[in-house]
Order: structure tokens, then sequence, then C-alpha cells
């Protein structure tokens, strides 16, 4: 039998896998205390050494870290999938099909912002459903609490945004 921490890693890429988009930390963190596997601080030391060998992308939007596998790690899960047991990757299955929603919804709304050379904040808005592109909006704030509003608001009320330009433009 594997060792766990092999599992784990092996785990968080199958779930990435499986999952076909980017994960929050607090999603992947989740399956693994709902199905109480390990602790938290395991979790984030697995996450920590697969970015290290390369096998996760990260990145950061708004208050969230997001993991996607790489070209490696999808290699390296080809190769390794057998040290997850069956019932592991039913829970993987499991977890996913209970919060497919909220995970497509996270995955598919972006909200960040950078300092604007000419003062201010450039805030980037965007909801991609399926690898479309449903809306994608960039504005100026003139402060870092306006930013930071927008960012905030936008997974709140991205529908309301989208309608409401619909309705504007299309009149």
């Amino acid at each position: 039998m594997a060792e766990p921490d092999l599992i784990y890693k092996m785990t968080v890429l199958s779930l990435l896998s499986q999952a076909d988009c980017r994960l929050s930390n607090a999603q992947i963190v989740s399956f693994f205390l709902e199905k109480d596997y390990t602790d938290y601080f395991t979790v984030q030391q697995v996450l920590g050494e697969l970015e290290e060998a390369d096998l996760l992308l990260v990145s950061a939007e708004h208050n969230q870290t997001l993991y996607e596998m790489t070209a490696a790690g999808h290699r390296t899960l080809q190769v390794m999938r057998d040290k997850i047991n069956p019932a592991i990757e039913e829970d993987l299955r499991s977890y996913l099909r209970e919060h497919q929603i909220e995970i497509r919804e996270d995955g598919a709304l972006h909200a960040q912002y950078d300092r604007s050379v000419g003062g201010g904040y450039v805030v980037h808005c965007s909801y991609i459903v399926h690898g479309q592109v449903i809306v994608d909006l960039t504005m100026h704030a003139s402060s870092l609490e306006q930013a930071r509003t927008i960012c905030n608001n936008w997974k709140a009320r991205h529908e309301d945004v989208y309608m409401n330009l619909m309705d504007t433009l299309i009149q």
C-alpha cells in the first residue's frame, strides 16, 4: 500500500482532473475534511509539494488561491492512478456531484484588480461557462476600496450586471 502523502497527492490530482476546472484551496480542503481523510495542515503541505514539483499551477485571484494541473500533473496521475483505491475515487465522484454547482460557479467567475499606471485601479471581471465567455468586463476604479467592493460584489451580482448590460445595449 502506498504511503499516505502519496495517496493524498494523487487524490488532489484526481480531484482536479475530474473537476475539469480550477479549484480553490477551500474546495480542495473541504473534500479532505468532509471525507475525514486528513487535516488542513497536511492538505496545505501536500498542495505545496505538488506546486514545488510543478504538478500544479497556482494562481491568486482576489482572496482565493486557485489550483489547476500542469501537463506534468496529468502525466503523473496517469502513471500513478493505481495508488488511489476505488473507495477514494467514489468519494471524489460523490463530492464533485454534490458540489457541482458551486464548483462550476466559482470556477466560472473571476474578479481581480491591479494598480493602474495613471492612478487608481483596473478591475477585471469575467464570467465564463464551459469555455464560453458570457461577460468580460474591465473598468477603472478610483480607489482601492472601490476595486475591492467591485470584486467582492461580482460573485453575488454578476447575473444582474449581465442582464442590465444586455437590456441597455439591445434597446
